[in-house]
């Protein structure tokens, strides 16, 4: 009699409809098809680099690398990104399709990246162009270095993760910050 009344009721649950799946994980990788970096564009968003892997919460954001803390505080001039207590880098402007800088605690720009149509052109602290992106069908390339980046069409996320220049976990930061900033 009570297995009937536990079937009974297990039948009059309405079917849960399956969560969205989660979008594509995008990923970096050098002309031999090695993965030099990943970004799972998810709320906490996820990011490796090398050895680098961070679960990035915000915003605000908030990250753990073994005892070190990473952490970034908005503010009208951009992001500045914390590791423990200490400013490394400011990210400005945050959340803009066709530009982005990581820039030095002196403002000088680590790489600057400014978007034109379907290419992206990568600069240094000298405003020099260094790498250009170029969107291919549902994949990104770099010039130098060679990489591929598939899994987003976002040329500014693209350059970011795949910029030699900053450090990995500045990398996993800004990217993870215009991923959750858009779906704020």
């Amino acid at each position: 009699m009570r297995s009937l009344l536990f079937l009974a009721l297990l039948g009059c649950q309405g079917k849960k409809e399956a969560p969205p799946p989660a979008p594509p994980a995008i990923q970096v990788r050098d002309a031999s098809g090695v993965l030099v970096a990943e970004l799972r564009p998810i709320r906490p968003c996820r990011g490796s680099i090398g050895p680098v892997d961070l679960i990035v919460g915000g915003p605000p954001l908030i990250s753990n690398l073994g005892t070190t803390q990473w952490a970034g505080s908005a503010a009208q001039n951009g992001t500045t990104l914390y590791r423990d207590g200490e400013a490394m880098a400011r990210v400005f402007p945050v959340g803009d399709a066709n530009h982005a800088a990581v820039l030095d605690m002196r403002g000088v720009a680590l790489a600057r990246i400014q978007v034109t149509g379907a290419v992206a052109t990568v600069s240094n602290q000298a405003s020099v162009p260094v790498r250009n992106l170029r969107v291919q069908g549902a994949l990104i390339k770099t010039d130098d270095p060679a990489y591929t980046i598939t899994g987003t069409q976002d040329l500014v996320i693209a350059a970011l993760l795949s910029a030699p220049e900053l450090l990995p976990e500045v990398r996993v930061l800004a990217a993870c910050e215009r991923v959750l900033v858009k779906d704020s």
